[in-house]
Parts: structure tokens; C-alpha cells; sequence
């Protein structure tokens, strides 16, 4: 995998453009922010560096189908403005693209952001919010599938932090009943 080359101009660009505070990121850092725990500002610190993936994909979503597939993939993760910002780079080189996670953490809701975009269609799909309690990350947002409108929720959970799992389900239906329809396992290569 080729290494991801992000310069701390191009992250502020980026933030600024979510409306993830720009200007209003840097000055808070400049100011000296309040110190943070582990479990927020550094909630994506075990995700550093490079893994092997195996993913579970329903071959079919919101149609109650139990019939996966099953692919690697490989991942690079890199961590900007003091653990703040949080990117990697996917490539699902057996199904043909890739894939980037932009992940920022606002200090003031202790809160994150997290955005995904593949080269498939170059759009940055709408965000997830949420924090890790512990060991466990929720986040959830609202997207669409394929026109559907749907509630998004990722789990990510890290008991083993050499070995993390992450799980998208989609609800069709305002939050009543999930589908998980993604499942990944990390390992270290």
C-alpha cells in the first residue's frame, strides 16, 4: 500500500471545509486547549499504522438477506494535530477500490466526526458522531442506500487493541431494527 501524504495544511483545509472548526481548531490549539483523556482525544490512537482486514459484507442490504461475503483488504492509519484527527487509507484491492476515513475530534462536544470517501465516486459521504466509552465506539448518523434514507451506526470495539473489529448497520425503518451489514477484523501484518 502506498503511504498516505497529508500535510497539516491540507487537514486544516479539510476541517474547515466540514465545518469542523478550521480557523476555530487552530486557535483553540494555539490558546492551549484543556487536556483530554485517553478514551477521547487519543480514542483513535490503536488504530495507528498499518493492518490486514478480512470484511464481512452482506451481499444484499435491507432485505433481511444472511448471505456474506467475505474479502481482504489492507489499511495505513495516521494521526494528525496531536491525535485530533485521525485518517487511513483502505485498499479493497480484490473488489477494485479504495477507501479513506477522516476522523475529528472536537474537544468541546468530546465528540467524533467521521467522514468516509472511495475512489469509486469521489464523494464525501455525510458523517457519523459519537465517542468510545471504554473499549467501545458508537457513532451514528443519517445517509442514504441506494435513494433509501437510513439511520448509520458504527461499532467499533477494542478490547484487543492489536486486534480491533468495526460493524456498519443500516436501519430502514428510523432506528426501530438494525441490519449490520459490514463487519472488519484488523491484524497486524
Amino acid at each position: 500500500m502506498t503511504p498516505l501524504h497529508l500535510d497539516r495544511r491540507l487537514l486544516l483545509t479539510l476541517a474547515a471545509g466540514l465545518g469542523a472548526g478550521g480557523p476555530a481548531l487552530a486557535e483553540t490549539t494555539a490558546k492551549g486547549a484543556p487536556p483530554v483523556t485517553q478514551t477521547s482525544r487519543h480514542a483513535f490512537d490503536f488504530n495507528t499504522g498499518d493492518w490486514i482486514v478480512t470484511n464481512r459484507r452482506l451481499k444484499r442490504r435491507g432485505g433481511g438477506s444472511d448471505d456474506w461475503e467475505v474479502f481482504a483488504s489492507t489499511e495505513r492509519a495516521t494521526l494528525y494535530l496531536d491525535g485530533m484527527c485521525s485518517v487511513d487509507e483502505s485498499d479493497f484491492a480484490s473488489k477494485g477500490f479504495k477507501g479513506m476515513t477522516f476522523r475529528l475530534y472536537s474537544p468541546e462536544k468530546d465528540e467524533w466526526s467521521i467522514w468516509w470517501i472511495t475512489n469509486k465516486d469521489g464523494r464525501l459521504q455525510p458523517p457519523v458522531f459519537g465517542r468510545f466509552e471504554g473499549t467501545r465506539g458508537t457513532f451514528h448518523g443519517d445517509d442514504e442506500d441506494d435513494g433509501r434514507p437510513v439511520k448509520v451506526a458504527f461499532d467499533w470495539r477494542t478490547d484487543d487493541p492489536n486486534n480491533p473489529r468495526w460493524s456498519q448497520a443500516f436501519s430502514y425503518d428510523g432506528g426501530k431494527t438494525w441490519e449490520t451489514n459490514w463487519i472488519m477484523e484488523f491484524r497486524r501484518p
